[in-house]
């Protein structure tokens, strides 16, 4: 299953409920769950669409609609003085909640003031396949690798409060970078180098209404610090997260928005990138599925939209998927 669709991900989504220690017996302990469902992406920067752009350049992609099928899980190892220590490696409850998947290798250990510190290690998170060079039209675009490493350190619940943050630093690069390459100058194609450095952070609280419902608004701030000028940026953003868990049913619903402002001039285009990006994500479960305790439904929508001052990034993406938990 191709993991990297930006919107893809579910498992379990109680990302918001808490007990005492990191898990409700000690010892290993994990989930699984097989999922399918359909991706529809528009987009230039994909790879799952045409090789060939015969449009304009400075136009929106074509939409290409793919089917997804495979297995997602976690598994966990816990202990210590009222369970407050784990070693943990696959996604993390948290992140796919909000429409996020990333397979993380990590150590939580929780404090005895209530906070949880977890440090992890993302292998996968940023490596996909894209354009050599995105930019060349009338002729096959040759793909290549986009891989890199990524550090992440998240306080939660700080000192028993309802206070999250999330940081996180990644370095990505590019195997055969040819973007602008043939018909512009060495300067110019620097100026498109997309490797770089990216520095992530997220601050969010959460506010319960009720039993068993509340919500959780979050503030996320990017840098991403490229090779090339034109393809830096910073980006500022919110999150509004709302729960709701009633008997057998589980629901977060996750909406998002982020402005990118980039840093130079785009030689490609002749003007200064800016991004609007803005989506929403539903997670759903049904627990006891069959009344067998461990074993849940589980189904995601999604939906993401990005508005560029330049029309060739304007992109959007859409999934649907339906599939079963099972935690041991």
């Amino acid at each position: 299953m191709n993991v990297k669709h930006p919107l893809l991900a579910t498992l379990v989504l109680l990302p918001f409920v808490s007990h005492a220690g990191l898990a409700e017996r000690g010892g290993l302990s994990g989930e699984i769950s097989l999922i399918g469902g359909v991706v529809s992406t528009d987009s230039n920067l994909s790879t799952s669409g045409n090789a060939i752009k015969n449009t304009p350049l400075n136009s929106s992609g074509n939409r290409e609609t793919n089917t997804i099928f495979g297995p997602l899980g976690k598994l966990a190892l816990t202990w210590g003085e009222g369970l407050n220590q784990q070693i943990f490696v696959g996604t993390t409850r948290e992140d796919i909640a909000v429409g996020t998947i990333a397979l993380e290798i990590g150590y939580k250990h929780e404090l005895a003031s209530g906070t949880q510190i977890t440090a992890a290690y993302l292998p996968t998170v940023l490596s996909e396949e894209v354009w050599s060079n995105p930019y060349l039209t009338d002729a096959t675009r040759s793909e290549t690798d986009k891989s890199g490493d990524a550090f992440r350190l998240q306080l939660n619940r700080i000192a028993g409060s309802p206070l999250s943050l999330d940081v996180a630093y990644a370095q990505t690069e590019i195997d055969d970078e040819q973007s602008g390459s043939p018909g512009f100058t060495v300067a110019e194609q620097n100026q498109l180098n997309r490797a770089g450095d990216t520095l992530y952070s997220k601050v969010s609280y959460r506010q319960f209404l009720g039993r068993g419902l509340g919500v959780a608004p979050a503030f996320v701030y990017f840098n991403h610090d490229a090779e090339g000028d034109a393809m830096s940026y910073q980006s500022l953003g919110g999150e509004l997260s709302y729960f709701s868990f009633a008997g057998r049913n589980k629901i977060v619903l996750t909406g998002k928005y982020h402005a990118r402002d980039y840093d130079a001039n785009h030689p490609v285009f002749g003007t200064t990138r800016a991004d609007k990006e803005y989506g929403a994500f539903l997670a759903y479960e049904y627990g006891q599925l069959f009344d067998i305790q461990p074993l849940s439904f589980i189904s995601l929508a999604g939906y993401k939209n990005i508005d560029s001052n330049i029309a060739f990034y304007n992109a959007s993406q859409y999934l649907f998927s339906l599939g079963v938990s099972y935690k041991f």
